[in-house]
């Protein structure tokens, strides 16, 4: 008790040796008005670099380095993976951040009027034939290269998923169901890709067991590749 009152009784003469003497200094005028209180003002003052460093800057706005650009920095000297993907922060439509697309570095030339293999009905040669490195019976090169991505119906609503099929149709390309399974919005001409998910949705039995036979008969039924 006697040890905690002593140390009570320091830390009161403490803080009254400060007070009296910021009273008393004419240096800083903060410490005169607001005794004790003024030093965090300053200690703030001190520690506003690296909170503004690692708390209030954005990613892209310190100079002559950015924090992302110190990220690759330490990453690389470390040889750790420097990739950072999930798109970005960087304002990409304002200089000087300029953003160039180049979607075919090495195109290949398109066979002109008269030629072998000229036409609508052309193949580039980098089609890729699905089915054929295993040998499948019905293997078969889709007759676009750009197709619909798999977009489960549950995420979308009825006539998203309706317009993308026929626009499918119309393109030429095939749509992926996704994991969803196939509904009858799927079904308006355009060629499709079954996607069998993880809860087997429309090619299960009553025992939530994957069934063949009902993903025999919707292939039958459906023009699905």
């Amino acid at each position: 008790m006697q040890l905690t009152l002593a140390l009570l009784a320091s830390l009161v003469l403490l803080l009254l040796i400060i007070a009296v003497r910021d009273v008393l200094q004419k240096e800083h005028t903060i410490l005169r008005n607001f005794p004790i209180l003024g030093h965090f003002r300053y200690w703030l003052e001190s520690v506003g670099p690296e909170l503004r460093q690692y708390i209030v800057s954005d990613s892209d706005q310190e100079r002559p380095f950015s924090r992302n650009q110190r990220r690759w920095i330490y990453a690389s000297a470390k040889q750790q993976n420097n990739y950072y993907g999930f798109g970005t922060d960087k304002d990409l439509e304002r200089g000087p951040n300029q953003m160039l697309i180049r979607q075919v570095p090495f195109p290949l030339d398109e066979p002109g009027s008269g030629q072998i293999g000229s036409g609508p009905t052309y193949d580039i040669p980098c089609a890729k034939v699905l089915g054929a490195r295993h040998g499948r019976t019905h293997s078969f090169r889709p007759a676009s290269i750009v197709n619909v991505s798999g977009m489960s119906f549950g995420a979308l609503s009825a006539p998203a998923v309706e317009a993308m099929n026929r626009g499918a149709k119309l393109a030429g390309c095939f749509q992926n169901t996704g994991e969803g399974g196939l509904t009858s919005y799927h079904q308006q001409g355009g060629d499709l890709i079954f996607q069998v998910g993880t809860g087997y949705f429309g090619v299960r039995d009553a025992q939530g067991r994957f069934s063949l036979d009902h993903l025999d008969e919707l292939v039958h039924a459906n023009p699905i590749r």
